[in-house]
């Protein structure tokens, strides 16, 4: 599977549930054709150009860290066992590198570091009450191909003027 992508000093870590299909074979986050993530970093102002999937590991030069819950199975949401959810091991990843911001990417993911089990009606977008140490939690609408129903710019637009204001 893939390595995180994480370092201190981060602005900003996005995380997913687990790697798409895509990203597994090919070995870079967020590599599906359909997948938002790349285009959304640059429109929003996360990145000063539009960054490819192969460019994944360089975004620590941008402050930004990726990771998963799920690092020993990918597939969509929908395909990934709720056992393989590793959320301890990302709590301790989170208080080791203490980002400004984690920000979920899809409820998926949310809904289960919030304790809610996949239950994705319990959790609404943007950011949370609660705090995983210094860092802030936010919930973004889902970069993923498969999500384009519930997709909306504007939580992303919101987050980088968050980022910026601090």
């Amino acid at each position: 599977m893939l390595r995180d992508v994480l370092t201190t000093n981060l602005d900003i870590v996005f995380c997913g549930t687990a790697k798409g299909k895509a990203s597994a074979l090919k070995g870079f986050y967020y590599a599906g054709s359909g997948n938002k993530f790349y285009s959304i970093l640059h429109s929003a102002g996360f990145t000063p150009k539009k960054l490819e999937p192969r460019d994944c590991y360089d975004v620590g030069n941008y402050k930004i860290g990726l990771t998963d819950l799920v690092h020993n199975e990918y597939g969509n949401d929908n395909q990934i066992s709720s056992e393989n959810y590793d959320v301890a091991g990302f709590i301790a990843k989170m208080e080791k590198f203490q980002p400004k911001y984690i920000a979920f990417n899809g409820k998926t993911a949310a809904s289960f570091f919030l304790g809610y089990q996949g239950v994705t009606s319990l959790v609404k977008y943007g950011i949370q009450d609660k705090t995983l140490g210094k860092s802030k939690l936010f919930v973004l609408p889902s970069t993923s191909g498969s999500s384009r129903r519930h997709w909306n710019e504007n939580y992303w637009l919101e987050l980088k003027k968050l980022i910026d204001e601090e």
